[in-house]
């Protein structure tokens, strides 16, 4: 698989996530760190988007409903190709 070297502007919140799931995931490189963020993320999108909810079952045995703002209001198929087609457009500049 090709890597491709991204640029991004981070804000410390940021740093500090990269490198709490780069520490406990034992990842090699907070660059390793934040693509098992992005798997994860993408995972949980793909679920949502087929109608699932995300959970969590405590070692008791509790059930809590996890609920991501982000993950509750995603894109349209259309609007969601369309975003992509500009991502494509920028990198072919």
């Amino acid at each position: 698989m090709a890597t491709v070297k991204v640029t991004l502007g981070l804000t410390d919140r940021d740093v500090d996530n990269a490198n709490y799931i780069y520490a406990w995931t034992r990842s090699r490189t907070r660059a390793q760190a934040v693509s098992i963020a992005l798997s994860l993320t993408r995972y949980l999108i793909d679920q949502r988007r087929t109608g699932a909810r995300i959970q969590i079952r405590h070692e008791n045995g509790t059930i809590e409903r996890i609920v991501m703002t982000e993950l509750e209001n995603l894109a349209t198929p259309e609007e969601a190709e369309k975003a992509l087609a500009v991502l494509r457009e920028r990198s072919a500049a």
